[in-house]
């Protein structure tokens, strides 16, 4: 019976010494200063800033390719046209 009894306070010393020190470390939490407030501020404005950049800048991409693709088409167009007249000079030239 006495070995349950010292068990028993053990626990109890035990569980109590767990609480005290998770009192003790929330209670101590460190707040950041203003500095550091005004660095995370700042370092907000430019994350943002960068986002809005590569926003801009996959648009831009997008407006290349796009123009790229129509730049393409023409360049196909104008080849078969002078393939066009090649095959019908060659054919009036026979």
């Amino acid at each position: 019976m006495s070995s349950k009894i010292l068990r028993s306070s053990m626990v109890l010393s035990l569980l109590v010494c767990v609480l005290y020190v998770s009192t003790v470390l929330i209670g101590c939490a460190c707040h950041p200063s203003s500095e550091q407030l005004n660095q995370l501020e700042m370092t907000k404005a430019a994350a943002l800033s960068a986002e809005e950049e590569v926003q801009a800048k996959t648009q831009e991409r997008k407006n290349w390719e796009n123009k790229l693709r129509k730049e393409q088409q023409e360049l196909k167009k104008a080849e078969d046209d002078l393939k066009a007249v090649q095959e019908a000079l060659a054919q009036e030239g026979e």
